[in-house]
């Protein structure tokens, strides 16, 4: 199939106007795309389904004024063409709305064109902005392993940015929303203003408030997306799934998290110390039965160091335990404490190993805890 035959097909199913046989045809297609084919088709569609979508907006303007520029001008000839077919039988030319089949070629073009640029959010910004207002423009912050910063927004909002974690926000927040995007880490104070809610998007989903404090981890490599609140009221909300038609949302209060599987789709919410999610932010690591592949991650995070286990069976071992603005070594130092680990650090290289905790189930461990 040529590929704007393609485009013309996801462009009819987004507009409703798919004839049974296009239908057969394109879940075909489907039924043979590849993984990342499928991917990319699955996220057009949440893309134009769901209210927003989710990619990094910085250097995306760029990119979407010049899809808008080839879509300008391979309407031009069509538009000479029926002009010319008009002037031919003695009709008059009229100024139309853009006919069914541009609309179609547009959402398709559009949606696989700008996802192909990662100009979607710029897309989308720019359907959303009022008329006569310029479209925002984004700044960024990225933190690389073993630093921390703080972000002060124009809002008044003030966010902590964890260690390799990335903040895009605007210099400027316009029209009915105050939209920022995250990768990673970060402790959210929200400055309330209950006309112009505040949205973060991480990966397909977003969480949204009008103005409390709460913690986001949403890594990329992390199969979990988390939500804990400290103060207020938060909704998390999740993308529609290829299935369904609808976004849930869940909504989490104080000493809540809401926990969403990145796997398996599934959300759930715990009750917890909502404050011990907020404690990174002040040099400290909480632990609470992690297991000890989480709390490897943090160690990489935090610590700047690759973990390695010398035994996989390790990584099921849970760990409880606090550690207060304390070095990679004092960490390590308490945690062999246990007896059951050994480390050793050489440069930038942690192994793990020793006993562990002589279980094959992280269902069947009780933590250790130091």
């Amino acid at each position: 199939m040529e590929i704007s035959e393609l485009y013309d097909l996801i462009g009819k199913e987004l507009a409703g106007e798919l004839s049974e046989v296009e239908r057969e045809v394109l879940h075909a297609w489907l039924a043979q795309a590849t993984e990342e084919e499928r991917l990319v088709y699955d996220e057009i569609r949440l893309f134009w389904q769901g209210p927003k979508p989710v990619a990094n907006p910085a250097d995306t303007a760029r990119a979407f004024d010049r899809l808008l520029a080839r879509i300008d001008e391979a309407e031009q000839p069509a538009l000479a063409g029926e002009a010319a077919e008009a002037d031919e039988t003695g009709g008059r030319v009229v100024a139309l709305p853009r006919p069914a089949r541009w609309r179609r070629l547009w959402l398709a073009a559009a949606s696989v064109a700008v996802l192909a640029t990662g100009g979607t959010v710029a897309y989308r910004q720019y359907l959303a902005q009022p008329s006569g207002l310029a479209p925002l423009s984004y700044e960024e912050r990225t933190n690389p392993r073993g630093t921390k910063s703080k972000v002060l927004l124009a809002d008044g909002t003030a966010v902590w940015l964890n260690a390799d974690s990335r903040l895009s926000f605007p210099a400027t927040f316009s029209g009915a929303r105050r939209e920022v995007y995250l990768e990673g880490e970060a402790f959210f104070d929200v400055k309330r203003n209950e006309q112009m809610p505040f949205i973060i998007h991480v990966g397909t989903h977003e969480v949204r408030v009008l103005g409390t404090s709460f913690n986001v981890k949403a890594y990329k490599e992390d199969d979990a997306v988390e939500t804990a609140v400290v103060t207020g009221r938060v909704a998390f909300i999740r993308a529609a799934l290829p299935a369904a038609a609808a976004r849930d949302t869940i909504y989490v209060v104080p000493d809540q998290k809401v926990v969403y599987s990145k796997a398996s789709h599934e959300l759930r919410v715990e009750q917890v110390n909502g404050r011990d999610y907020a404690s990174w932010n002040q040099r400290s690591l909480i632990f609470q039965a992690t297991p000890l592949a989480e709390v490897a991650k943090t160690l990489e995070r935090q610590y700047n160091v690759t973990v390695r286990f010398e035994d996989e069976r390790l990584r099921n071992c849970r760990l409880t335990g606090r550690f207060k603005d304390q070095s990679l070594r004092e960490v390590l130092r308490l945690i062999e404490m246990t007896r059951a680990f050994d480390f050793e650090l050489q440069n930038s290289t942690l192994l793990i190993k020793g006993l562990g905790c002589d279980a094959e189930t992280p269902e069947s461990l009780k933590p250790l805890t130091i």
